[in-house]
């Protein structure tokens, strides 16, 4: 390694990083590939501009045409971030979805701009992780010292996947806007947003499992 990448080369001890890559990408047209990219990295940036803080890097990489990666800011926040993920992506249509690997742990960064080259526990975790997911599961969890409630964690994160999973390009889209919002925002203040009515939003979270998926967040999270 030289000087200078020495120098420009970041160690965190403990990072969230998400692997993912489209499921029946093979079937997706060209445009199909570049419309799913967009949708997540616009939910990445949406979501950093709200969680970035204490010099977490927030960055997002697609490679591959199918495969993308990014950073989390923080354990607590790696079910939202999947959920969301998967929410952007959802609002494209049915054909539409990612399965994601998240492992937590230390790594390193040779550029700050980009995981394109970059190592460590954690991004073999995450990597690891999608190699191993079977057909039926669409999300995954990992841990370089996994902590004692680890099985739990793993149980919350199968049974929301098993519920985001079903959700509507309309749910996804009202499901997409919730959770980059902390504090969680209003039905009232969700519809003006959206452009949508109350009783549309309501409809929506009913039918997308909202109150499971809110018990997992503030378990993960903290109440809030």
């Amino acid at each position: 390694m030289s000087q200078s990448q020495s120098q420009a080369r970041r160690d965190f001890p403990e990072i969230v990083v998400f692997t993912g890559d489209l499921v029946g990408s093979s079937k997706l047209t060209s445009d199909d590939l570049t419309r799913a990219m967009a949708a997540l990295e616009d939910a990445y940036q949406d979501a950093s501009g709200i969680w970035r803080g204490g010099g977490w890097p927030a960055v997002f990489s697609a490679f591959r045409g199918d495969s993308w990666q990014c950073l989390g800011p923080a354990p607590a926040f790696a079910l939202r971030g999947a959920l969301l993920l998967r929410a952007r992506l959802s609002t494209l249509g049915r054909p539409f979805d990612t399965r994601i690997s998240i492992g937590i742990g230390s790594g390193w960064l040779s550029r700050p701009d980009t995981v394109d080259v970059a190592s460590g526990p954690a991004f073999e975790l995450s990597g690891h992780g999608l190699d191993g997911l079977g057909q039926n599961r669409r999300l995954a969890i990992a841990w370089e010292t996994p902590p004692r409630e680890a099985a739990l964690v793993r149980a919350i994160f199968a049974l929301a996947d098993e519920i985001s999973r079903n959700w509507t390009p309309g749910q996804a889209k009202v499901f997409a806007r919730l959770l980059v919002e902390i504090p969680r925002p209003s039905q009232e203040k969700l519809a003006a947003t959206l452009g949508i009515t109350q009783q549309s939003i309501a409809t929506h979270l009913a039918g997308g499992g909202d109150w499971a998926l809110q018990e997992a967040l503030r378990a993960l999270e903290g109440e809030r």
